[in-house]
């Protein structure tokens, strides 16, 4: 009987090995991916703003199943919590169509002091770990991680942008760090030191998805609360023909000007209007753009810019940037002599017609970045924002110049009108502000250009009044 059994027990297929469960793998393959995503930062796709959030919730949920396990961990873990709230916060300051340079700088220390701190609370726990098994500590790829964020938190504060050669150098350098940072689990559980159970009340995908959620509703409600705070208020008008400016500037532009400022055209010279033909966005928004230049005594030019929409409204806020040829001198204000233009909105609201202002309506000397050059010159601008529901919208701005010579010269008025779509200000600011940053995509872009020539008295019958041009991008 017993040779029978040994016989039998031969002719059985051999037992296969079953794998050793790693319990650290889960939770610091977690903790590394969160490292991963929150240290290095893409700038396209949104992705500057969504890879953040998800590698701070990944962090989160690593840490928190490794708080029990000593002082280390726990610091981190409570950190990585302080860690969400600024991604919070972060998330709704990109969102707004307004900067804050205080809050951003603010936003940027706070975040590299705790990015850092966190390092090192981590590099202790997974010490305290190695010493309590008796095992070699295994943490020299930790120390080069955090050297590396030292190294990003220095360029930061340098304001460095792009490297080159040099970042593209540095990113691989990183993801060879990290590449070894993910043989920790293996090197943690050859120690074999037990992790301690750290019970949760939710799962890691629910409260991955809980926290989600969150990110994403603080961002749309900073998103569309910011536009709806950047609307200015409006007041009931009523549009008033102006007759002895119907005959020279159309009256549907005409009627927008208070008295104050209709008054200004009466010591008027010359006063000539170019309108073009509408140009359609790729929404379906049509806008049309019109000038008008009064020449004034004393080689003054008194310069309206005009738009209205035919169809659509600025929706999500637009903006514009008026400037002129290099040959009139800086703007001033009208009616006051200031730097500040003067200008409004008008639409119909649930039957009424209502007049606000143009938000941050300014002139002055400022910047415009190119793709290849900067332009720095004399500017008027503003964006445009109308409640929703808004039909009917028009606007204009009013400002005065001054020509070198009282000869007769030939300039030009332009109007860079930005129209935005859904989400296009999103971590990108103002309208005016992309308009200045050149970070919006062209085909939103209007730009209104007409050419004059005054002065001369009557030399000016031989000019050509239709040297204007008008290009939709």
């Amino acid at each position: 009987m017993d040779d029978r059994m040994d016989e039998l027990l031969s002719e059985l297929p051999p037992q296969r090995e079953e794998p050793m469960i790693n319990p650290w793998r889960r939770p610091v393959f977690l903790l590394l991916w969160g490292i991963l995503l929150t240290t290095v930062i893409l700038n396209f796709l949104y992705l500057d703003m969504i890879l953040p959030a998800v590698g701070g919730v990944l962090m989160y949920l690593g840490l928190r199943s490794l708080r029990r396990e000593n002082t280390g961990f726990k610091t981190a873990w409570i950190l990585s919590t302080v860690r969400l709230a600024l991604t919070a916060v972060g998330l709704a300051a990109a969102a707004v169509p307004f900067r804050s340079p205080a809050l951003n700088i603010a936003l940027f220390f706070s975040g590299a002091v705790l990015q850092i701190w966190q390092a090192f609370a981590i590099r202790s726990g997974l010490g305290k770990i190695f010493d309590r098994a008796g095992a070699e500590r295994r943490l020299g790829t930790m120390n080069w991680l955090i050297a590396f964020q030292f190294l990003l938190a220095a360029g930061g504060l340098m304001n460095i942008g792009n490297l080159g050669v040099l970042g593209l150098g540095l990113i691989l350098i990183y993801l060879g760090v990290v590449i070894v940072l993910f043989k920790l689990p293996r090197a943690i559980a050859d120690t074999g030191f037990a992790l301690r159970n750290a019970p949760v009340r939710l799962g890691d995908r629910p409260a991955a998805a809980v926290m989600l959620t969150v990110f994403a509703a603080v961002t749309a409600a900073a998103y569309f609360g910011g536009i709806a705070l950047s609307v200015p208020p409006s007041e009931p008008f009523t549009p008033s023909s102006v007759p002895e400016l119907s005959d020279r500037i159309p009256e549907d532009v005409a009627e927008l000007l208070t008295p104050e400022e209709a008054a200004l055209f009466e010591d008027a010279i010359e006063i000539r209007y170019k309108r073009r033909e509408p140009g359609t966005y790729p929404d379906g928004t049509v806008i049309e753009f019109g000038t008008a230049v009064a020449e004034l005594p004393g080689q003054r030019l008194l310069i309206l810019q005009s738009f209205r929409y035919l169809e659509g409204a600025p929706r999500y806020g637009d903006g514009f940037i008026c400037s002129q040829s290099d040959r009139l001198s800086r703007t001033v204000r009208p009616d006051t002599g200031s730097s500040q233009p003067t200008g409004a909105l008008v639409y119909e609201q649930k039957g009424e017609t209502r007049r606000s202002s143009l938000r941050n309506l300014q002139g002055g000397t400022k910047t415009r970045r190119g793709i290849l050059f900067e332009d720095s010159g004399d500017r008027v601008f503003a964006d445009v924002y109308a409640p929703a529901g808004a039909k009917n919208v028009r606007g204009y701005v009013l400002y005065l110049t001054r020509a070198a010579t009282d000869l007769t010269m030939t300039y030009n008025c332009c109007n860079a009108y930005l129209h935005t779509g859904f989400l296009d200000t999103l971590r990108k600011g103002s309208p005016t502000e992309m308009l200045f940053d050149h970070s919006f995509d062209s085909h939103w872009q209007a730009i209104h250009l007409t050419m004059f020539t005054s002065f001369g008295g009557a030399s000016m019958e031989d000019a050509d009044l239709e040297d204007f041009g008008f290009i939709l991008n």
